[in-house]
């Protein structure tokens, strides 16, 4: 039948993959842990101070504007060390990937 299948969902023919049956299936080649993902595209991943979106200026009409760029992030402290080394400002999914590794190796390793 459709079981499974999320039939009658919003995602309507795909899979259902999640919970423990993933879960499940992931604990047969190592450890699964879980973390929670809220913030990580909003905290540098080097220094763990909050970031803010980058900025541009666009010239429309003759007229300057100061636009944000959703793609990317800034990170203004003077002592971050991927600032210090010239590389203040990084793409906002890198970013949110570094610290939700950071974080999941955390919960791994302190795992007792």
């Amino acid at each position: 039948g459709a079981a499974g299948t999320a039939v009658g969902s919003r995602i309507k023919g795909h899979a259902k993959r999640g919970g423990r049956k993933l879960t499940d299936q992931h604990r047969q080649y190592g450890p699964v842990g879980y973390t929670n993902e809220n913030r990580t595209s909003r905290i540098c991943s080097a220094c763990f101070v909050p970031v803010t979106l980058s900025r541009a200026t666009r010239i429309k009409d003759g007229e300057s504007r100061t636009i944000r760029l959703h793609g990317s992030v800034d990170c203004h402290n003077p002592l971050c060390p991927r600032r210090q080394a010239g590389r203040g400002t990084m793409g906002r999914d890198a970013n949110a990937a570094n610290n939700i590794l950071i974080s999941g190796a955390s919960i791994l390793l302190s795992a007792t």
